[in-house]
C-alpha cells in the first residue's frame, strides 16, 4: 500500500503528460461541474464516501468531452473483485464522492461526433475490460440481440 501511494503522490506532482489519449481523472463530474457536468441535469450514482462506505448520491450528469465519449443511461450493474480494493481503501486514488462501476448495461444518451454506428436509444453491455478502442481486439462491444459489432 505504501508503494500505492508514492505513485499516486508522484502523479500528483508530475501530472499525467502529455501521453494521454483521453481526458483524464474525470471520475467525479461534481469535482469541476462547469467543466465536466451538464449544468441543471442530474443522475443518480455510486459513489465512493471513504473506506468501506458507498452512498447513492445526486451527481451532475456528465458531459460529451471529446467526440469519441458515449455518454450512458446506465440501468443494471455489478462488482467485481476489483471494486473491492476500491472499497476498502487500499486504492489510494480516490476521492470522496468519486463515482465508482465499470461493469455495466445501459441504453445510449449521447454520442461524440466521432461515433457512427451507436445512436441515441442503442442498450449496450460493457464488461470488466477498459479499452482504448483503436486495437482490433478492443474494438468490439456486445450490443442487445447478442451481436458483436464494431465500435465506432
Amino acid at each position: 500500500m505504501a508503494l500505492s501511494q508514492a505513485a499516486y503522490k508522484a502523479e500528483q506532482a508530475i501530472g499525467d503528460g502529455d501521453n494521454a489519449v483521453t481526458i483524464q481523472n474525470v471520475t467525479n463530474p461534481g469535482l469541476e461541474r462547469g467543466k465536466y457536468g451538464q449544468p441543471g441535469t442530474h443522475m443518480k450514482a455510486l459513489a465512493w464516501m471513504g473506506k468501506n462506505k458507498v452512498e447513492m448520491i445526486d451527481c451532475p450528469k456528465p458531459k460529451v468531452l471529446e467526440d469519441r465519449d458515449v455518454i450512458l443511461k446506465i440501468t443494471g450493474s455489478t462488482v467485481c473483485g476489483s471494486d473491492l480494493h476500491l472499497l476498502h481503501g487500499s486504492v489510494i486514488e480516490l476521492q470522496k464522492g468519486d463515482i465508482l462501476g465499470h461493469e455495466f448495461c445501459g441504453i445510449v444518451d449521447e454520442v461524440g461526433s466521432a461515433i457512427t454506428k451507436w445512436k441515441k436509444g442503442d442498450r449496450v453491455v460493457a464488461s470488466f475490460q477498459i479499452a482504448c478502442g483503436d486495437a482490433r481486439a478492443a474494438s468490439f462491444v456486445w450490443l442487445s440481440g447478442q451481436k458483436l459489432t464494431e465500435n465506432l
